[in-house]
Formats: structure tokens, C-alpha cells, sequence
């Protein structure tokens, strides 16, 4: 296979997808690639190129982006980047982006592998929704956090927030993932407590929004939300693409706290 049957395929399954504006896009390297090896990662840190590389990858597929222009015109922004596209050319390795396809991706994808690694009963979730309705019925807020840390543990999660009162009695957990963890959305399916990341909840109005209105928020880390679907995808393009070595790489990214 080359690189860009990959994400033709991407095109042909995901119609869900702008695909005029979507990033889900070859970030380095030539699409016409030939694919010797393909690795499966969330964030494809410089660890994980270099990792790929040693296990003779050379087509790297990553949720999230690897040039970020937040920290443009400074001059760390410079080097990262330059030495990043070095290392790439280096190393051989064509990098691709795959992201709105995978967010929405009925059954593997991010947001139902979430849901489903969580381990609690939940209802269908529509085609253009980001979120998950669990039952927790019978549950207090402190249950269902300690519950969802036993199950992210594995991950590197050694923590997780709770915003409100733990004791607080709940029935309906919504669960989203990555930076659009939008809690007015999440409360409209008819949940009273919902699960957000780092990344999309804002301690300043999402806590005073939780907190006024008394509906309580659990978050983690936005890394932690979405490995199980890339571990997933990774179990997805091996099977669609037979005949290929696929690996799935952690990104190492830190989820755990140091406590005293």
C-alpha cells in the first residue's frame, strides 16, 4: 500500500467529514509513499517517531497535530518545528493527521471506544454527536470517579477531578472527550453529571457554571480520553490493511500527579 491509500479511505468512509477543511491531512513527507510499516499513535512526539523508526515504520498515523502555531513568532516555536521537520526527513518517516474521521467513527472510534472502555451500560449515540450517555444509576459522584479511575489506572491516570459535592447522587453520565467537552451541550442529553477532559473544561466558567447550577463535573486528562480509541485504530487499519505491520505507540504524555 502507499500512504495515501490510507487516507482515501478515510474519504470513503467518513462522510461526517469536510473534507475541504478537515485536518486530517499528510503533515510531512510524500503521500505516494510506499508503506513498509505503519504506526498508531496519539501525538507524535519525537520519543515516537524515533521509536517507530526503530521498528521499521515509516508511515506514522496521529490523532493530534505535530506543528502547533500557538506558540508562533517566539523563537522556541522556530526551533521546535525545524527540528522536528529534520528529524522526520531523517528518519523517513511520512507523518499523517487522523483526526475528524476517527472523532466520530461509529463503534471504534474516539468517542464510542471511550464510552465503551469506561465499562458502564450506555445508550446509541447519535451520528453527529460527540458524546456518550452513560447509566450510573444508584451511583454517587465519588463512585463514579473512582470508578472511572480504576479503569483509566492502565492509562497513566492517577487522578480525577471532581468539581460539586462527591456525595451527591447521580443517574446519568455524560461522557465526552478531547477539547469539546461543552457542559451545556452534555447537560441537555438529560444528564446530571458529566465527564469532561483538562483540555475542554475551563476552571474559571466551566467551575462557576458546575458549581452555581450544582451539577458535577468529573475530568481527565485530555491524552487519556482518547488512547483507547487509538488503540483501537490501530486494531482498525491492521485489519483493513492486511499484509502491513501496524503498531500501536503510547505517547507517553503525563497523566499522573505527584503527592506528598
Amino acid at each position: 500500500m502507499k500512504a495515501k491509500d490510507f487516507r482515501e479511505h478515510c474519504v470513503s468512509v467518513a462522510s461526517w467529514v469536510d473534507w475541504e477543511k478537515s485536518c486530517d491531512q499528510f503533515m510531512f513527507g510524500d503521500p505516494e509513499t510506499e508503506v513498509r510499516g505503519i504506526a498508531v499513535t496519539w501525538l507524535a512526539t519525537d520519543a515516537v517517531l524515533r521509536e517507530a523508526a526503530g521498528l521499521g515504520a515509516n508511515f506514522v498515523i496521529s490523532h493530534e497535530g505535530a506543528f502547533y502555531p500557538n506558540f508562533a513568532g517566539t523563537e522556541s516555536e522556530d526551533i521546535h518545528h525545524g527540528r522536528k521537520r529534520r528529524l522526520l526527513q531523517d528518519l523517513g518517516i511520512t507523518l499523517m493527521r487522523c483526526h475528524d474521521t476517527w472523532d466520530r467513527m461509529p463503534e471504534f472510534g474516539i468517542v464510542d471506544s471511550w464510552a465503551d472502555f469506561l465499562g458502564f451500560p450506555s445508550e446509541p449515540r447519535r451520528a453527529d454527536s460527540f458524546y456518550r450517555v452513560c447509566d450510573v444509576a444508584g451511583f454517587r459522584v465519588a463512585d463514579a470517579a473512582r470508578r472511572v479511575l480504576e479503569k483509566t489506572r492502565p492509562l497513566g491516570q492517577t487522578t480525577v477531578s471532581v468539581i460539586g459535592d462527591p456525595q451527591k447522587r447521580v443517574s446519568r453520565l455524560a461522557v465526552g472527550t478531547g477539547a469539546i467537552t461543552r457542559l451545556p451541550a452534555m447537560h441537555a442529553l438529560g444528564a446530571d453529571l458529566l465527564l469532561a477532559t483538562d483540555d475542554g473544561f475551563h476552571t474559571t466558567y466551566c467551575g462557576l457554571w458546575a458549581l452555581d447550577l450544582d451539577i458535577p463535573v468529573l475530568v481527565v486528562s485530555h491524552a487519556t480520553a482518547e488512547l483507547p480509541g487509538m488503540m483501537a485504530l490501530a486494531d482498525y487499519v491492521r485489519r483493513e490493511f492486511r499484509g502491513v505491520d501496524v503498531v500501536y505507540l503510547p505517547c507517553g504524555f503525563p497523566c499522573e500527579s505527584v503527592t506528598a
